[in-house]
């Protein structure tokens, strides 16, 4: 079903690599219970039969089992796996996480069992940052050197999501939230940053913005979404990060043209069956349009012609779930 997907949805990549990761696991924790590790090696094991050179993504806020590592190993696969910790345990009197999650020296051992593996990277997903889950410069400093000692190949900071669906109130009474925010989708604490940040230069470890830059470096690529670019906001989300000189002049070896050519308008108006006078040419080569727009069509421009759309709404396809299938204006 996955090759059959990708074949319709992302042949028209042509001659360009396509090295989109496959996720797995997205709406549960594939080490969660025995069903879903074995749900995960049968399905490594399928994605290595199918010689798709793509990297397996899978997020948890478990702990992989050595011998499952062993064998997802032999396989010979690029599988990147996302620890979840937030170290909330550690700095707040109230838990915040519903349901399973590791305590911070599980965590930390997880990225030791899996340290020596070849196609394994452990890479630690910061969520949410908060003032409050980072008390101190002297705390981040132990933290980071402990995530980088324990294996892990970078960290991923995330801001606290707010929004429809999440009731701010339980946010208040955990202390992640200090008060009713009026901002939707994402809250970023800059001093709580500035700490993490400034301890990931003083250890030497990644801490990214960007779950895309983490897959790059994990599996020596260039970053797919363009972050580094100065037109994706590279200001945010690149230039602040303690990055590795190597993997920034692996990223800045690839070149966005200025300006969106009117070859790409033409094969993107064509796909959408629509005229090109229907397409809006805004700046950091983003193009605006009224129609309703597939989701794969939407991840296929951007890593074909590093175009980002801005449809009128989006058409959710079942092999790529999430808020982003909410057909609204502004999406």
């Amino acid at each position: 079903m996955l090759c059959e997907y990708l074949d319709e949805t992302r042949s028209h990549m042509g001659g360009d690599i396509d090295s989109t990761p496959v996720c797995l696991g997205n709406y549960t924790d594939m080490l969660l219970t025995p069903a879903n590790q074995e749900y995960l090696r049968a399905f490594a094991a399928e994605l290595a039969v199918a010689g798709l050179s793509r990297p397996l993504v899978v997020v948890t806020k478990g702990r992989m089992p050595r011998t499952l590592a062993r064998t997802l190993d032999d396989l010979n696969i690029a599988m990147v796996v996302f620890c979840s910790q937030s170290f909330h345990r550690t700095t707040l009197e109230l838990r915040t996480e519903k349901g399973p999650v590791l305590v911070p020296d599980m965590t930390f051992d997880a990225g030791t069992e899996c340290r020596d593996m070849k196609n394994i990277a452990m890479v630690h997903f910061w969520r949410p940052v908060v003032r409050k889950s980072v008390p101190s410069a002297d705390w981040a400093v132990r933290v980071v050197r402990r995530l980088k000692d324990s294996g892990y190949r970078c960290s991923v900071a995330i801001g606290l999501s707010t929004g429809a669906g999440i009731a701010q109130q339980e946010l208040v009474q955990t202390g992640l939230l200090e008060g009713p925010a009026e901002a939707c989708d994402e809250l970023w604490d800059t001093e709580a940053w500035q700490d993490i940040n400034a301890a990931a230069a003083a250890v030497g470890y990644p801490v990214y913005r960007s779950t895309s830059c983490a897959i790059a470096l994990a599996t020596g690529r260039a970053e797919a979404l363009d972050v580094w670019d100065c037109r994706r906001g590279a200001a945010e989300q690149c230039l602040p990060c303690h990055c590795p000189k190597p993997q920034r002049d692996l990223c800045r070896s690839r070149i966005l043209e200025p300006e969106v050519a009117q070859e790409h308008l033409a094969w993107i108006a064509n796909e959408l069956r629509t005229d090109m006078s229907g397409l809006e040419v805004l700046p950091g080569r983003r193009v605006r349009t009224g129609a309703k727009v597939r989701q794969s069509m939407i991840s296929l421009t951007l890593h074909k012609f590093q175009i980002e759309l801005l449809p009128g709404s989006i058409a959710a396809e079942r092999a790529w779930l999430g808020r982003f299938g909410r057909e609204s204006g502004d999406e």
